[in-house]
């Protein structure tokens, strides 16, 4: 089996798993991931916070956009250009007026409402994903958006600013890497904090 055809195993099997998780489930390890998340000191001094807009059977990322809004933090969130094009990054300050369905059915930035902001104004990343290990491997979507980001802003990820968010039922023994896979510095589940900078070398 080729690399790519165990991503793809990967991907159907992780994303059943997480489908299967019943909503209060949910909702109650989402909400101890989000005090995990909002507990950093990296989530704290951060100004410009890259967060998503939870789909599906994703971890609900409520709780930390309001969060955001309520520390007069600068709320940025993606919007998908096109599939052989980096995400844009946008200033969003209204949840109800500053957002429509974009891709994949993700609630995205209006672009003529929203300002953009560059990948180099960010100073904290939150990062989704199907599966990850213990060593900071990560399975995302295959799309490859959140890999340009993570390769272009290694200062984040060796400052543990880029967090990861997932159920533990995510945490798989190995992911199968490529070349331009990141690894996460940081995981955060429901049961734990997975800090990759406390491995022993």
């Amino acid at each position: 089996m080729s690399r790519g055809e165990e991503k793809s195993a990967l991907r159907r099997r992780m994303r059943a798993l997480r489908d299967a998780i019943d909503d209060a489930e949910r909702r109650q390890a989402s909400e101890a991931i989000a005090r995990r998340v909002m507990a950093l000191s990296a989530w704290g001094r951060a100004r410009s916070r890259l967060l998503f807009r939870s789909v599906g059977s994703e971890v609900l990322t409520d709780r930390l956009i309001a969060d955001t809004l309520k520390a007069r933090a600068e709320l940025i969130l993606p919007r998908v250009k096109g599939p052989e094009e980096p995400m844009a990054f946008h200033l969003v300050r209204d949840l109800e007026q500053d957002l429509e369905p974009g891709f994949a059915g993700i609630q995205e930035p209006i672009a003529d409402r929203c300002p953009e902001r560059s990948i180099y104004d960010l100073d904290f990343v939150l990062v989704p994903g199907l599966a990850f290990d213990r060593r900071g491997g990560r399975l995302g979507y295959g799309g490859g958006y959140f890999d340009y980001v993570l390769n272009l802003r290694t200062d984040l990820v060796e400052s543990g600013s880029v967090v990861a968010v997932a159920y533990s039922t995510q945490i798989v023994e190995r992911v199968p890497l490529e070349g331009w896979d990141v690894e996460v510095p940081l995981i955060a589940t429901e049961n734990e904090l997975i800090d990759m900078r406390k491995r022993s070398v």
